[in-house]
């Protein structure tokens, strides 16, 4: 009696979850990370979508949903997708951070005290991850990650994957043996797939860019004039058709850089995850097996053009029938398969364009900002060299070797001054970042600053000064065509939010408002397939699953 009265309870306080029944153990686990694919920017077109987006978005959808900390970057937002856990705990506060111990600036995937300058691996990865947990319970299950990126890839793929391999220009899709395997099958794999496109492209040259694009997109054609360079906002955009004329053109840069901020190289990556799936026949055995893909275009499309532009709707629209391609090859494995699309984190549109919509935007010079702090910092103290060490004007390291009274005065002088500038709209000190742990439960709507910048503090990598510039703010000043003209970073929404779906056969069609975080993934999923989690900082959303155990029913 006591197991039927506590059950009812249980249903009673999830009214308006979808029943556990809805969901069937999926054999086949699809993480889809859709890079810079704000909220802003899933919700404008979302009434256009009739294909794979159009699919996803009529299961369990979260429209806002949260990277809730502060450094919104690629790296640490894959890191938390899988995981189930903050970047403070992953470890992954940035693509790249400087290290104390070595004196230099390490990146996110590279691989300590190794001479090969393309090994690339998880070691600074912390935390175990989905993948990691499915093969400790089911040693034979696969696990594969895909990616344009190499940093995507492997946070997604974890600790153990069977085969994870990202783009490099002029090779194609590759691998590492300190990422995962290396073998001859995963060689010849890679080979082979890359061959089919070189086959392809030796008879033809690729088109990077859909020939035709909706007239809701070609409304938006516009030329711009961001920084000091002329974008005509054409779909095609300017080079991107003269980037594969030349004869040899796959081993040009500028065929390169015109392929990663294209419509193709996501299809070619998701390519690659059918034909995987195929391969490997996932899904069809007794255990779940993993399918992590990261989808690159969006993000260099967005850094190349802004997001408010002709060019960044005709990549969505190309994003979702490439999605919808990829799902109708799924569907034909027969096999009960789940879906989970979300993004690593947003972004802003160029600071040109924000400004004809009535929106307070600037470009700051991040160096220039550093070279006046370090000027004033050697004459306000005397000192010869330059104390403060950063490639990032928001995370700043005071260098004062075995001085810690000296490294306090620099602190100081450095938050003073820094408070004085126009474009800062604060500076915490480190001591302040890593006391603001949030409260457990408190909505990463609600966070504040502090808390939002706690979410990426980890005491042994973190900076001793975090710099936070007014919203809208980009860094940088475009001086030639192919550099970047918009970016993302920051601590502000439009960089946090992200859109979190989740769809299988038959799941429930619900749009929620309920805040959810991407550390809520992982945790969530583990639950549908019956794996055991430890303990993370993401719950089980019961909005989407019946969570037994720890879970979050208010989600």
């Amino acid at each position: 009696m006591r197991f039927y009265l506590l059950r009812l309870l249980a249903m009673l306080s999830l009214v308006g979850a979808p029943a556990a029944s809805a969901a069937p153990t999926p054999r086949l686990v699809i993480a889809i990370s859709v890079d810079q694919f704000s909220s802003e920017v899933y919700a404008r077109y979302r009434e256009n979508y009739s294909a794979g987006l159009k699919r996803l978005s009529s299961g369990i959808a979260f429209p806002v949903g949260y990277q809730s900390h502060a450094t919104t970057e690629t790296c640490p937002g894959h890191s938390t997708i899988l995981t189930g856990d903050h970047p403070s705990h992953t470890g992954i506060i940035g693509n790249s951070w400087f290290d104390r111990n070595s004196g230099s600036t390490v990146y996110c995937v590279e691989v300590a005290g190794n001479n090969d300058p393309r090994a690339r691996g998880p070691q600074k990865l912390r935390v175990t991850t989905l993948g990691d947990w499915i093969k400790q319970a089911h040693p034979r299950s696969r696990v594969v990650a895909i990616s344009g990126k190499d940093r995507a890839a492997i946070m997604m793929g974890g600790h153990k994957p069977d085969l994870v391999a990202w783009w490099v220009d002029g090779v194609g899709f590759e691998t590492s043996q300190y990422a995962g395997r290396a073998d001859d099958e995963i060689q010849n794999i890679l080979e082979r797939e890359n061959a089919g496109f070189a086959k392809a492209w030796s008879s033809a040259p690729p088109t990077l860019w859909p020939a035709q694009v909706p007239a809701y997109c070609q409304s938006l054609v516009k030329p711009h004039h961001f920084g000091d360079i002329d974008v005509n906002g054409k779909v095609p955009p300017t080079g991107a058709v003269e980037a594969t004329a030349a004869p040899g053109f796959a081993s040009r840069k500028e065929f390169q850089g015109a392929f990663r901020a294209s419509p193709l190289s996501d299809t070619l990556a998701l390519d690659f995850a059918a034909n995987m799936a195929e391969r490997w026949k996932l899904g069809s055995r007794r255990n779940t097996d993993l399918l992590a893909i990261s989808l690159s275009a969006t993000d260099y499309v967005g850094h190349l053009y802004g997001n408010g532009g002709a060019e960044m709707c005709a990549q969505i629209h190309a994003l979702d029938q490439s999605l919808g391609a990829f799902l109708h090859r799924i569907d034909r494995l027969s096999v009960p398969y789940l879906v989970v699309l979300t993004a690593d984190h947003g972004a802003a549109d160029a600071p040109e364009r924000l400004k004809e919509h009535g929106i307070t935007a600037e470009r700051v010079d991040g160096g220039a900002v550093i070279r006046a702090l370090n000027q004033h910092l050697r004459h306000a103290l005397s000192l010869d060299s330059d104390p403060i060490i950063a490639d990032d004007a928001q995370l700043l390291y005071v260098s004062s070797p075995g001085d810690a009274r000296l490294a306090r005065r620099i602190s100081s002088e450095a938050v003073n001054w820094l408070r004085q500038q126009s474009s800062v709209e604060a500076v915490l000190t480190r001591d302040a970042v890593a006391a603001a742990a949030p409260v457990a439960g408190k909505s990463p709507a609600e966070l504040t600053l502090a808390e939002r910048l706690n979410e990426s503090f980890n005491p042994d990598r973190s900076a001793d000064i975090f710099v936070e510039f007014k919203k809208y703010t980009t860094f940088g000043w475009p001086h030639r065509q192919g550099a970047s003209v918009a970016g993302h970073g920051s601590p502000w929404d439009y960089d946090r939010q992200v859109p979190i779906l989740f769809w299988w056969r038959g799941a429930p069609s619900k749009t929620s408002s309920a805040p959810v975080e991407t550390v809520d993934i992982a945790p969530t999923i583990a639950n549908m397939i019956g794996i055991a989690t430890p303990p993370v900082d993401g719950h089980c959303l019961s909005r989407v699953r019946i969570c037994s155990g720890k879970g979050a029913p208010g989600n």
